[in-house]
């Protein structure tokens, strides 16, 4: 499609041309011309409101504009234009040749899992962070969200031609793993039997640290009583990290999304690179000290006050480590990197953006987008409060675990996928577990996996009855002469500029509504038309180069979620 509307464009731009050299187009220059989808089939193909923007500049009426444009086109001699129509107040509506139809038929069945694809990013490197939780607690909802939209973004991004990877910046360093040591502390000071105690303020009160602390005492027994408190709490930190890290990493694992890259923070602060950052921002004179702190003059880049970098303890805010993060991620090579933060990280883009900017890095090459808070939504439509140091908070797990009690634990993880990427990232997602585990064509996620299956199961039947399909080159597709057979090859061929278009626009919710309404045009024809028909073989054999491109494309898009194509249901 996109090769398509580019030949269209430029037939358009020369009727403009034209028009303007004959006099009859008062004009400047030419401007972008734009192309929206029609409505209906009865509108064409390709539309454009090209008069209308023409309008002001012309000081002509925008449906005068249109039937000059179209004066100037010759339809005979483009084999690509069938009709030409002007619609409303002057948007020039375009249908395509049935040629085009039948080429993309051709395309499908020739690149087969490349369709989609394409070589746009020229493998030029991207980064992607996400999740990237601290390793406090299990992971939520909210990460799990994260989690779906940044691995298919990932997907998105190598499917048109860039080289991106997956990365998981664990913050193992600082006040939050402080806290956690010593909340386990407390919890394996009580399972040996020790009164008072209480977990330290802004700790982490969570059941899932009381087992922990008990598989140390089964493990240890009372010997860590014998370390001194410091000694003993750095001893907790470094457990508690590596066995919270490894259940993050697990349940990252069942949820389909493995990770290339696991940065550390405690690693960044130890290689040395915070002192290079601050001793770069001391030489170009961004830092000063004020109140027994270092801070970084960060009204100097349009933000409202300046932050504190170096605290009067002499400990380092996150944003030392953040920005050497960051300079160690321009350093690996990355021409695009892509951070993708929780809900309540709004308020460290611009900060996050004005240290990258004092680091005298490209304004464009650090991007930032927030994935919005999940609410879990029970069938009377109440919602959970999740808070990790007050331990409420559903756990991607449990989610996982609840839906597979329903659709078993595949299925458990194509739902939630699929819920997660439905809505966009900036969008409050409420997850509807009523709708999430129903059998049914309401279940969006099952809509969509029934059409592939039906899909296969065509080629079942045909097997049944001794029908082999013919390759493409041998078949008269001419005989999809149906309106829906149309339709449907009309949103085939939408499939690599959705799949572009999703990638740059970083949108990865574009996929599943595609995949939905080409589902939603796939299941009426399915129940009104006879595909198998041994009385009309040539046509039986087009069907089936519909349906095989059908199916081809289901699954890449499903593919790229992360969710399976069933072969039956």
């Amino acid at each position: 499609m996109d090769t398509i509307k580019t030949e269209v464009y430029n037939i358009l731009e020369s009727a403009i041309h034209a028009a303007v050299d004959a006099g009859e187009l008062a004009i400047s220059e030419v401007p972008t011309i734009p192309f929206s989808p029609t409505k209906t089939p009865e509108h064409g193909d390709i539309a454009t409101p090209i008069a209308l923007g023409l309008s002001k500049q012309a000081r002509m009426a925008p449906r005068t504009i249109a039937e000059i444009i179209v004066k100037h086109i010759d339809t005979a001699a483009h084999a690509i234009i069938r009709q030409i129509d002007i619609a409303g107040a002057g948007f020039i509506n375009i249908h395509l040749s049935d040629n085009y139809l039948y080429d993309t038929l051709h395309t499908i069945a020739a690149m087969q899992a490349a369709y989609g694809t394409c070589e746009k990013g020229a493998g030029k490197q991207v980064q992607i962070e996400f999740v990237s939780a601290n390793p406090t607690g299990p992971l939520n909802i909210v990460s799990g969200r994260a989690a779906a939209v940044g691995d298919t973004l990932v997907n998105l991004l190598n499917a048109i031609g860039y080289n991106a990877i997956r990365e998981f910046y664990v913050n193992d360093a600082g006040g939050q793993v402080q806290r956690l040591a010593e909340s386990i502390d407390v919890r394996y000071r009580q399972a040996l039997g020790e009164d008072g105690l209480e977990i330290p303020e802004g700790g982490y009160q969570g059941e899932y640290l009381q087992e922990f602390a008990q598989t140390i005492v089964e493990t240890n027994g009372d010997t860590h009583l014998r370390l001194k408190t410091d000694e003993r709490v750095a001893l907790f930190r470094d457990k508690g990290i590596a066995h919270i890290l490894g259940q993050q990493k697990a349940s990252l694992e069942r949820f389909g999304v493995n990770f290339d890259v696991w940065s550390s923070e405690k690693a960044i602060r130890d290689s040395g690179k915070p002192e290079e950052i601050i001793q770069l921002f001391q030489e170009k004179k961004y830092l000063y000290e004020a109140e027994g702190a270092t801070w970084f003059r960060m009204t100097d880049f349009g933000d409202d006050k300046d932050c504190v970098v170096i605290r009067q303890d002499g400990e380092y805010t996150y944003f030392v480590p953040d920005a050497a993060y960051h300079r160690d991620k321009f350093d690996r090579g990355f021409t695009t990197v892509i951070d993708l933060l929780g809900p309540d990280h709004q308020g460290h883009i611009s900060r996050l953006k004005s240290l990258v900017k004092a680091l005298g890095l490209p304004d464009d090459w650090l991007e930032m987008s927030i994935i919005q808070q999940v609410n879990l939504v029970n069938a009377e439509g109440k919602r959970q409060d999740m808070s990790k140091r007050r331990g409420q908070f559903y756990t991607l797990d449990t989610l996982i675990d609840e839906l597979a009690e329903t659709v078993g634990e595949q299925f458990a993880v194509d739902v939630a996928r699929y819920f997660f990427l439905m809505r966009a990232n900036s969008s409050h997602l409420d997850f509807n577990m009523e709708l999430a585990i129903t059998h049914a064509s309401e279940n969006p996620v099952f809509y969509i996996q029934y059409a592939h299956a039906r899909c296969c199961s065509i080629f079942e039947q045909g097997d049944e009855h001794g029908i082999t399909p013919k390759p493409i080159e041998e078949v008269s597709l001419k005989r999809l002469t149906e309106p829906m057979e149309h339709e449907l090859i009309r949103k085939l061929a939408e499939f690599p500029s959705i799949v572009r278009l999703s990638a740059e626009a970083r949108e990865a919710h574009r996929i599943p509504h595609y995949l939905y309404e080409l589902s939603g045009i796939f299941h009426p024809y399915y129940n009104q038309h006879r595909v198998l028909d041994p009385a009309d073989m040539e046509k039986t054999h087009a069907r089936l180069i519909l349906i095989q491109s059908v199916q081809t494309v289901l699954k890449n898009g499903l593919t790229l979620l992360g969710i399976s194509a069933p072969t039956s249901m």
